[in-house]
């Protein structure tokens, strides 16, 4: 090998090496950056959800803050969204599959409007003793009722609340809150609501459902509109989707 073919090998050796070199910065710059943007998403959920509970606060005005929100409780603009309900529309009976914070949300926008009671299916019987604890913690005893109902099977496949304690004599649910049960449950374990509780429900009743960006739940409402022909579905837009269904139940109930 000459002198020629050694300086030639030499500089391809080099030139290899600043390319690999070079080719391992642009891939962190690129995984930087990656990060870089997601973090900047989660950034964007996160102000989005300080601007609602921030909102939520303002609007309950509360003598004290509310209890932790997010993760296994409704997100703020969630629970922003269910409060903005119940003010304006202003609901005699609203019935809510689960409890917890959102009990105290909703209970403290009936006071609000000087009117109304919420009805709580919470199937745990300790998490129902702490949200009669929060009830009480903030003085909204007379506007909430939780009502321990065991999961069963009696009238379905899927386990779903025990209706034993509802008051026989409740009248006609105007508004409905779908967060419960847990999705662990069974699959499809929040479809029976509607088909359970339809026929308790006033002519001009609206459900709002949270989680629907969950497969189970994007299907639930498929379903339901399905079986319900005049049910309109909105997508409210929010952290881990929430859906508000408008229809006349008449139509509805003739065709059970």
């Amino acid at each position: 090998m000459d002198y020629l073919d050694v300086l030639h090998l030499v500089i391809s050796v080099v030139t290899l090496t600043v390319l690999v070199i070079t080719l391992r910065k642009v891939y962190k710059i690129h995984l930087a950056t990656y990060d870089l943007l997601s973090s900047g998403k989660e950034a964007k959920t996160l102000f989005s959800q300080i601007q609602s509970l921030y909102a939520l606060e303002r609007t309950l005005d509360l003598k004290k803050p509310l209890p932790p929100v997010r993760g296994w409780a409704g997100s703020p603009d969630f629970l922003l969204r269910v409060g903005s309900e119940i003010l304006a529309r202003k609901p005699n009976i609203v019935m809510e599959c689960s409890s917890g914070v959102s009990t105290v949300v909703i209970a403290r926008c009936l006071q609000l409007n000087g009117s109304g009671h919420v009805y709580s299916l919470e199937h745990d019987a300790i998490y129902a003793q702490k949200t009669n604890e929060l009830i009480a913690a903030y003085e909204l005893g007379a506007w909430a009722t939780v009502l321990h109902s065991p999961l069963e099977t009696t009238k379905s496949d899927t386990p779903w609340y025990s209706e034993k304690n509802i008051p026989s004599d409740l009248p006609p649910i105007d508004l409905l809150v779908v967060d419960g049960p847990p999705a662990t449950t069974a699959p499809m374990a929040r479809f029976p609501a509607l088909p359970r509780l339809i026929g308790r429900m006033a002519s001009n009743a609206v459900v709002i459902a949270d989680d629907t960006q969950r497969p189970d739940e994007t299907r639930m409402i498929d379903l339901w509109q399905k079986s319900f022909p005049d049910l309109t579905a909105t997508d409210c837009n929010c952290e881990k989707g929430c859906t508000m269904l408008e229809f006349a139940l008449e139509s509805s109930r003739r065709a059970q």
